[in-house]
């Protein structure tokens, strides 16, 4: 039975305008490097040292200027980034030095921006992936290579949960009510997590190639996708069930690219994107009765160093385009507008049914006390969407990293006389000793680094292995290769030898056949004489 696809007609296009003159990360991280709001877009910015994030206004593209503002202060690289799904002005920002940091970007940036309004610390290595919970206002995951991955109370500025691991974390992803997470690993296996048990709640073995793997719930439906690679080194996709996680419901070869797949999935049209660092093209599927189908790809000529899609409240109704993709160039950002074409240009209610908004369902401690709803629902219709944003200040309970309290360092204030002598006595201590954190935190880099350079060392042997292996294929086939020329070389002279004899032979031939017309000719000749004698002879009786 042909299956009914109803977008089959969706095409990608590239919109004219797009921001220039950036100089994007070249580092290599889990993350997208990119991410975006209806009203901005953050980019990892390639610095000398430290980390640093462009913000751009997504109504002004242009080309930068070398002095244009940038999110600064971080001591760390930048991982990964992810805005606020219930307030486009707050961006938080994983880094390498183990932590995560909020910031609020003004409705104009116009200065550079170097405070954050609270530093969440408790991880002991670098945190590689962020994302914000679906449904809950300011709850946060994060992932580290301390095989942790933990939820913060952002506005509390602590972790409040946490669940261990085995391996280091790849992609983390929470599913459609805020529920579970589901993550990836760099031992192959797949991992659905629930946070507020605090356990890992299934299991499964992932794709069997070395290159890292992608995992994205599928919307509201239960299922969702990892894509990764094969022993053959080429790209494929798993489709799973959440509740029968022991095998793949589908499984399908994509192609033999090399860079890492990242998925994104639109839940309203049941609309599934692939997008490839490196790749210069989009390929899109749809789901129909649980299974992927393929639609088309959108293709350029420019390869992408990374891609990530804006969320539906973003898209422009007006030209019916359904999804906007964010493409990281060399030196630029490019914006990809996916439509799916209609005569009419009137709204098209079965393109935009409601999406999640700009409203929380449920506060922290709400879902931290188990409340289990759906994501509040946003009209995309002009006439029926809700206000914008408020751009509200929020009250962050700051955490001290050196596990002083804040009440302790407002009392020389309170009481100057009485911690008169103690600030004076602890005062030479902060100006010439490193804090028992910091030292900490030193040992942990240090640690980190030895770790890193490990890999690096392993990795160094292992190619030094398949050098020496490939050189000594490259001997064997080039004594093949001679031994080959040699047979040629026997084989042509044997075939030279050959057409001698060949030669010979027929000319011996043609020999024999003169030498035959000879004797045939001198036998018709002696037949004419003896022909001629009977003629001569007297009749017989005479």
């Amino acid at each position: 039975m042909k299956v009914q696809l109803k977008f089959k007609h969706l095409f990608g296009e590239p919109l004219k305008e797009k921001f220039e003159q950036l100089t994007p990360t070249t580092q290599t991280c889990d993350s997208t490097m990119v991410k975006g709001n209806p009203k901005f877009t953050a980019f990892i910015v390639q610095t000398g040292g430290g980390g640093v994030v462009g913000v751009l206004e997504n109504a002004y593209p242009q080309k930068l200027a070398l002095d244009h503002p940038m999110i600064k202060g971080q001591s760390g690289a930048i991982l990964d980034l992810d805005f606020y799904p219930f307030d486009d002005h707050y961006l938080a920002t994983s880094t390498s030095d183990s932590t995560v940091q909020i910031w609020k970007i003004p409705e104009k940036i116009e200065a550079d921006i170097t405070q954050p309004v609270t530093i969440l610390g408790g991880h002991d290595k670098k945190v590689n992936l962020i994302q914000w919970n679906p449904v809950a206002s300011w709850l946060l995951a994060s992932a580290s290579h301390d095989s942790k991955v933990k939820v913060w109370d952002v506005q509390a500025s602590k972790d409040v949960l946490t669940v261990n691991s085995t391996g280091q974390p790849i992609s983390i992803e929470w599913d459609y009510k805020g529920h579970l997470i589901g993550s990836t690993w760099n031992d192959k296996k797949i991992r659905l997590i629930d946070p507020r048990a605090q356990r890992v709640a299934s299991e499964s073995v992932g794709h069997s190639g070395t290159k890292p793997q992608r995992f994205s719930w599928l919307g509201s439906t239960g299922l969702f996708v990892t894509v990764g690679f094969n022993k053959q080194m080429e790209r494929e996709y798993f489709l799973w069930d959440s509740k029968q996680a022991g095998q793949p419901l589908q499984s399908k070869t994509l192609d033999q690219g090399s860079g890492v797949i990242y998925p994104y999935y639109d839940d309203q049209l049941n609309i599934l994107y692939f997008t490839g660092k490196g790749d210069s093209s989009i390929k899109y599927f749809e789901l129909v009765d649980g299974q992927l189908h393929y639609l088309n790809s959108f293709a350029s000529t420019t390869p992408g160093k990374g891609y990530g899609f804006f969320p539906k409240r973003a898209v422009d109704v007006n030209r019916n385009e359904v999804a906007r993709a964010i493409k990281i160039e060399e030196k630029a950002l490019e914006f990809i507008s996916f439509v799916a074409p209609r005569r009419s240009a009137n709204f098209q209610e079965d393109l935009y049914p409601p999406c999640p908004g700009n409203e929380p369902a449920a506060t922290s401690q709400e879902w931290l006390a188990g409340a289990n709803v759906e994501p509040k629902l946003f009209q995309l219709r002009p006439d029926q969407q809700q206000n914008a944003q408020n751009n509200e200040d929020v009250v962050f309970q700051q955490q001290d990293r050196k596990s002083v309290k804040p009440q302790q360092q407002q009392q020389p204030q309170q009481q100057p006389q009485q911690q008169q002598p103690q600030q004076h006595s602890v005062s030479p201590q902060k100006e010439h000793s490193v804090s028992p954190q910091k030292q900490q935190d030193a040992h942990n880099h240090e640690n980190e680094l030895k770790e890193e350079n490990a890999k690096l060392k392993q990795e160094q042997q292992s190619l030094k292995q398949e050098v020496e292996r490939l050189q000594r294929n490259l001997q064997d086939q080039s004594q093949q290769s001679n031994n080959y020329q040699r047979v040629i070389q026997e084989l042509q002279s044997r075939i030279h030898d050959l057409e001698t004899i060949r030669s010979k032979q027929t000319q011996q031939i043609q020999e024999y056949q003169e030498n035959v017309a000879r004797l045939q000719n001198q036998l018709q000749e002696t037949q004419e004489v003896i022909e001629e004698l009977r003629s001569q002879l007297p009749p017989q009786g005479q």
